[in-house]
């Protein structure tokens, strides 16, 4: 030991002078320095050992390995290493260019940091080459005169990181792939609404590069009539977590306005969004379609309503002389014919209502008004129209709101019509009102045949009906046509509910506006 070789030097330089006593003292002095210097040791040959890093010291001009930890050999595989070269214990780096780097820290006393190296290391006798990858440094050791005699060694096995995010890069790279081959526009944005990713489809159709509309967003190419809604729509989908529908118009490279459809789902953990998924699917030849579909519908209502209105007024004359000539059989049919004009003037007025809300022509008469005395008024005339169903309201909001009270109106008449249609097997009907966050909120409930999850949403699309329901009467307009009504009326509207267990049907309204 050179502490213990120094300190016999100096026993023996001034032992001549010392007395016996001063001598034994400085003996047990000694000894006791000893012990704490192998105590030292002890506690770094441990630290060493414990070191969650991989470490190793080598030695020489050949790097002789002097000593290594357990971490080491878990990276390098259980061999007899110490006291061997590194190109004799682990043969299979030579050839990896990790042998010149050695040579190089050494020359230079310069340290080298490897980071996510690759390393192949035959880790069991005869097995095979595996791939692991290193953070590490490589670091010059100097003896008391400032030598370089050595070489320690220390990082971390990274190869499970390395790994899982090649196979994220792969991922992506494969979605990545599938999103350019889309016909469509595909974009992702992060929880908190911004976009950060578009696919190839996207800068094509705008001439733009894909940073260039990560950058600026969709403003830059919205409609001016179409961005306040879209803004509004993604706000409260960022706020709900809910998914993300709007359709709007596009510029095209070309400068001229497209309609799309524009769609987002979040991806979800637990209750936090992680990421939100859209497309943007152009849809203005379809549009143009659905333009021509509905002048044509809109021509033959008007056609309709006059001769419709006239046969009305034919019927209930003939029904009121037949009446007072006591011919009751013939008053009675001619009644029956009345409801079923009744049910003709209804859809021409829905068919008239759909052409104007397409051509943004649907008229809103806006005042105040007393929310509990519309839905007392409403309940009591349907009430008086079914005998089967009891409709029971619940709650009150106390509330005068602003709004059009008649087209308000006319969504709560197609709530209670739908739920009594599809309970045919119930006898109750639940009409509950609450007010909350300055919002007031409608819901009628029934206990019918219910609608599947994944069909929700589409209950409020133009002519769609719920498959299973065909023997029910009725074109899938009126939900279609308060959906637009509420919506235009700065609310939201949704549905609840399971099969065989019946439905719930909401809408929400700014208290104030």
């Amino acid at each position: 030991m050179v502490q213990d070789d120094a300190l016999k030097r100096g026993q023996n330089r001034y032992s001549s002078h010392l007395s016996n006593s001063e001598i034994q003292r400085y003996a047990e002095e000694r000894q006791i320095l000893l012990q704490e210097l192998e105590a030292e040791k002890q506690k770094l040959v441990d630290i060493f050992e414990r070191a969650p890093a991989f470490m190793a010291i080598l030695r020489g001009q050949n790097h002789i390995f002097e000593m290594v930890n357990s971490a080491y050999y878990q990276l390098v595989g259980h061999r007899d290493i110490i006291g061997k070269a590194v190109t004799e214990a682990i043969p299979e780096v030579e050839a990896q260019g990790f042998i010149a780097i050695l040579d190089n820290v050494l020359a230079t006393g310069q340290p080298f940091i490897g980071t996510e190296m690759k390393l192949e290391l035959q880790r069991v006798p005869d097995g095979i080459i595996e791939d692991r990858y290193v953070n590490f440094v490589y670091e010059p050791l100097k003896n008391s005169q400032g030598e370089r005699t050595g070489i320690v060694a220390h990082g971390y096995d990274v190869t499970d990181q390395v790994i899982a995010r090649q196979k994220i890069e792969e991922s992506e790279a494969r979605l990545s792939f599938m999103a350019d081959a889309m016909p469509q526009q595909v974009w992702t944005a992060t929880p908190d609404g911004a976009l950060d990713y578009v696919n190839q489809y996207a800068v094509n159709y705008f001439n733009r590069s894909a940073e260039e509309i990560v950058g600026e967003g969709w403003q830059k190419v919205i409609h001016p009539d179409d961005l306040a809604e879209c803004i509004q729509l993604w706000t409260e989908s960022l706020e709900t977590g809910k998914p993300y529908q709007v359709f709007f118009r596009l510029r095209k490279s070309d400068n001229i306005y497209r309609w799309h459809l524009g769609r987002a789902l979040p991806l979800m953990d637990e209750k936090k969004v992680l990421k939100w998924f859209g497309t943007n699917t152009d849809i203005d030849d379809q549009k143009k379609l659905e333009r021509q579909k509905d002048d044509f519908i809109a021509i033959v209502s008007h056609e309709l309503k006059t001769p419709v209105t006239s046969i009305k007024a034919f019927t209930q004359v003939l029904q009121n002389r037949f009446t007072r000539a006591g011919d009751e059989k013939s008053a009675v049919l001619l009644g029956k014919m009345d409801a079923q004009i009744n049910k003709l003037t209804s859809l021409i007025g829905d068919l008239l209502d759909v052409t104007k809300i397409e051509g943004g022509q649907l008229q809103f008469n806006e005042a105040f008004f007393s929310f509990d005395e519309l839905v007392d008024e409403v309940v009591e005339e349907i009430q008086r129209s079914t005998h089967k169903h009891t409709l029971e309201k619940q709650g009150t909001v106390k509330k005068t709101i602003y709004g059009d009270k008649d087209r308000i109106e006319q969504v709560i008449i197609n709530f209670l019509t739908n739920a009594i249609k599809y309970s045919p097997h119930a006898s109750k009907i639940i009409v509950k009102s609450s007010f909350e966050k300055d919002r007031v909120t409608l819901c009628v409930q029934d206990f019918g045949v219910g609608i599947p999850e994944e069909k929700q949403q589409r209950v409020f699309e133009r002519f769609y009906r719920v498959s299973g329901n065909e023997t029910i009467p009725g074109i899938g307009l009126g939900l279609y046509i308060s959906a637009e009504i509420i919506r235009r009326q700065k609310g939201t509207i949704w549905v609840e509910g399971k099969p065989g267990q019946g439905s719930t049907f909401c809408f929400s309204l700014p208290a104030s506006r």
